[in-house]
């Protein structure tokens, strides 16, 4: 197993009835710095990106997935969104499974969402898949499927309805939520699938801050349909450059259609397009700078990542299990009551359960660190 990241909060309660959803086992993970170097308040800056990885077939014609990686690599995203995805689609990425490939060459999480889902060209084969992922080296807590208006490709007469392929995540950045959202809107010169697209992209995201927009718009900024966007989002490019910002196509570029749109309170640092043959678009980044909360943490979070690391295979027993939420249940009742006193009081009874377990071989020696490591970063919250 690959070392814990231990940095941040290592949930993964994704929705195991969508298809492309990652089990816990199947979660990357990577090494990082020690959060007790971060504190509530402290401004913390991420690279994010959007990139049309146009199924991995390269300028020349040529699948090559490898390509891919490596130029996501190079860009140093940390988080991004991809579109035109397959998974197990087709001859032209040889029906492979294109995301979990790439989350394993790249060391990340990740989080598929199929705009089409079809049934195996033979029994037995896995379903034919296609749509928008995110890669993360952040843990993504949950993620979602969402429908928006969708005019299908794969059907013979096709009209305007809800379908999936609008990507939620809920990324944890140091204990903090950021919503990332993912989307390929309608590629039609009229723009009305687009224009309801965006409307229904727009009510989804209504309920969270700290959300990242990205994805290819299929229009230009000067297009009426953007223009919601525009008035509610940041739009990272524009906010760092005067220049175009050509995206596509990517030997020779002439559109911008790719895009990271922030919401009020985040910075945006500054904004890079990154040269590369491997797709017919190029990937955008974004070192985007927000500020941690004051209790990124709490015994709920904590008690889900108990669960997580108990899938994971990293309890020896049941009954350690059940003693260590039993703790959090109480500290969970303090929290909310606001009883600060109580909650440091049982959490330092919580961590020499932790501290008795660990000794007793009750639970791994990486799990014990990550949860002993919130656990702290929880008292500091509340001291």
């Amino acid at each position: 197993m690959k070392k814990w990241y231990v940095m941040v909060l290592a949930i993964l309660l994704l929705f195991s009835s969508l298809p492309g959803t990652v089990s816990a086992k199947d979660v990357n993970k990577r090494d990082a710095d020690n959060r007790e170097d971060f504190e509530p308040g402290d401004e913390v800056t991420v690279k994010v990106a959007t990139y049309n990885t146009h199924a991995g077939i390269g300028v020349d014609g040529r699948y090559d997935l490898d390509r891919i990686a490596d130029t996501i690599r190079e860009s140093g995203a940390e988080i991004i969104g991809l579109q035109e995805v397959d998974v197990h689609w087709g001859g032209r990425s040889q029906y492979e499974n294109e995301i979990k490939i790439l989350a394993d060459k790249l060391n990340m999480n990740y989080f598929f969402a199929p705009i089409y889902n079809l049934d195996p060209p033979s029994e037995g084969s896995p379903r034919r898949q296609y749509g928008v992922a995110v890669l993360s080296k952040y843990p993504i807590l949950n993620a979602e499927n969402h429908n928006i208006a969708r005019l299908s490709t794969q059907d013979p007469n096709p009209s305007p309805r809800p379908a999936p392929g609008f990507l939620e995540a809920q990324i944890h950045v140091l204990g903090e939520e950021v919503w990332f959202y993912v989307t390929h809107l309608d590629y039609r010169p009229d723009p009305t699938v687009r224009e309801m697209q965006i409307e229904d992209m727009l009510e989804i995201m209504s309920g969270h801050s700290n959300s990242l927009l990205v994805g290819d718009m299929n229009a230009s900024p000067d297009s009426p349909e953007l223009d919601p966007l525009f008035q509610q989002f940041g739009d990272a490019w524009a906010m760092t450059h005067e220049n175009p910002g050509y995206t596509y196509p990517s030997h020779s570029p002439i559109k911008r259609i790719d895009y990271l749109f922030t919401t009020p309170g985040m910075e945006v640092e500054s904004a890079h397009i990154f040269q590369s043959k491997a797709s017919d678009h190029l990937p955008v980044t974004s070192d985007v700078t927000f500020e941690l909360g004051s209790h990124p943490f709490d015994a709920a979070g904590l008690s889900s990542l108990i669960d997580y690391f108990k899938e994971a295979g990293e309890f020896a027993s049941d009954d350690a299990i059940r003693a260590l939420k039993l703790h959090l249940a109480v500290v969970s009742q303090y929290e909310e009551k606001e009883q600060g006193e109580k909650v440091i009081e049982h959490m330092k009874g919580f961590k020499v359960l932790l501290d008795h377990q660990e000794e007793s071989g009750l639970l791994s020696g990486e799990a014990y660190e990550i949860l002993r490591n919130d656990a702290d970063y929880l008292i500091r919250g509340w001291q």
